[in-house]
């Protein structure tokens, strides 16, 4: 069985994603990482020098051979639910987790990471969260499509694992 963890950048879904696959005893792959690793480029470096859409297209292609693997939890990107019916792939390939956390809550984690976005770019003059709200609010008819949706915030992988467990 897959696992597609789905949620906005910073919601956990790498994190929760190798925890979750370990106690599953599943393989675990992230989908931003397998696209730097196979293009050979960092997703900053495509948005900034080939634009989202080529982003976007690539990462239907990579999303398209992870569908092929067997037992894994893959943690997607932030975006990849949104676009190119990437939300009916998932859920025609597996289940879908999407980890929902406020936008107070993103935006306190993401100013605490190191990690450069490049959507986060494009805040302009307005606050961190409130781009974030906005943003969120218009992928959440997509997020809202998952199987199972659980709280980011008090999230336990523990529980999680046994609800996807195919023995159950």
């Amino acid at each position: 069985m897959l696992i597609f963890l789905i949620g906005y950048m910073g919601s956990g879904k790498s994190t929760a994603g190798k925890k979750l696959a370990k106690l599953l005893k599943y393989g675990f792959a992230d989908l931003d990482d397998h696209i730097e690793k196979r293009s050979g480029r960092r997703i900053a470096d495509i948005f900034a020098i080939e634009g989202e859409e080529e982003f976007r297209r690539l990462e239907r292609v990579y999303l398209e051979k992870l569908c092929n693997l067997e037992d894994h939890v893959i943690a997607t990107g932030g975006g990849t639910p949104c676009f190119g019916k990437n939300i009916e792939l998932m859920k025609t390939s597996g289940k879908v987790v999407y980890i929902k956390l406020s936008a107070a809550a993103l935006a306190k984690r993401l100013s605490q990471s190191d990690n450069k976005r490049p959507l986060l770019k494009n805040t302009g003059n307005k606050s961190l969260e409130k781009f974030i709200e906005e943003h969120l609010a218009q992928r959440e008819k997509f997020y809202s499509q998952a199987d199972i949706t659980v709280n980011g915030v008090s999230l336990d992988v523990k529980e999680l694992a046994q609800q996807l467990s195919p023995t159950q």
